[in-house]
């Protein structure tokens, strides 16, 4: 993923996990020529409107600090939702669990689709329980994939 999605989680899962939330991801996007930092957090109990605001003081201190001197932007502190896209590897560490579906770029078994269970994640494979059968997918052989709510 980009530098700046990564420097940001570097430089903010302290924070988030010291307030007792996980960090799931770091996003930069450019909206209308706007600079937008999206923070997307989790907790067991499920996430509140309280909870967003909360941490959002707190990286807006931290953005402030360190994006001070390259203009303005907009900050947006969400849940991960029940149909999270997993673009990481440690999403689906995260998320373990959790049923998923899979687009692949290269079949396997003959199928593009799979729809499973996340067993886990690591050295760039996600593991997923399909049809009883934990397979192992390469990372890069992902196109995009979707928790299942």
């Amino acid at each position: 993923m980009d530098q700046v999605d990564e420097q940001l989680y570097d430089l903010s899962r302290g924070l988030v996990t010291g307030m007792g939330y996980t960090l799931v991801a770091v996003d930069e996007a450019f909206d209308h020529g706007r600079r937008t930092f999206r923070f997307t957090i989790d907790h067991a109990r499920g996430i509140s409107h309280d909870d967003c605001a909360a941490v959002s003081r707190e990286i807006a201190d931290l953005l402030d600090a360190e994006f001070d001197d390259e203009g303005g932007y907009v900050l947006e502190v969400s849940s991960a939702g029940l149909d999270h896209a997993l673009k990481r590897e440690r999403e689906y560490a995260h998320f373990a669990g959790r049923i998923a579906r899979l687009v692949l770029r290269i079949p396997h078994d003959g199928r593009n689709v799979l729809v499973g269970e996340i067993a886990g994640a690591t050295a760039g494979t996600v593991r997923l329980t399909a049809d009883g059968e934990e397979v192992s997918i390469p990372f890069e052989n992902i196109a995009r994939a979707r928790l299942l709510p």
